[in-house]
């Protein structure tokens, strides 16, 4: 199975087999709760995954919420969404097998 998109990924992490929690220091985790896998969040991913949670669907809204919010260039900006999606998307995969 293969995520199709970001707005896939957001329903994914809405789902009660998932949850997240936001750490002090603005890091986090996401546990499976079926699995007990837990994948950790680096600042740029909480603030990514909350994105998510306010609705932002598509790779262009990530990005441009980063670069409201960050100082960061668009093509980084990209790259680290690409990263994270990719990376939160082999996760979850993973993990429901």
């Amino acid at each position: 199975r293969r995520v199709k998109d970001i707005e896939e990924l957001a329903r994914m992490l809405a789902t009660d087999e998932l949850t997240t929690t936001k750490l002090v220091d603005g890091t986090g985790v996401i546990l499976d709760v079926d699995s007990l896998q837990v994948f950790t969040l680096n600042e740029t991913g909480m603030f990514l995954v909350e994105a998510m949670g306010d609705g932002v669907a598509d790779r262009e809204g990530l990005v441009a919420r980063m670069l409201e919010t960050f100082e960061v260039e668009d093509d980084v900006a990209g790259a680290d969404v690409d990263a994270f999606v990719a990376d939160l998307a082999k996760f979850l995969l993973e993990n429901k097998r």
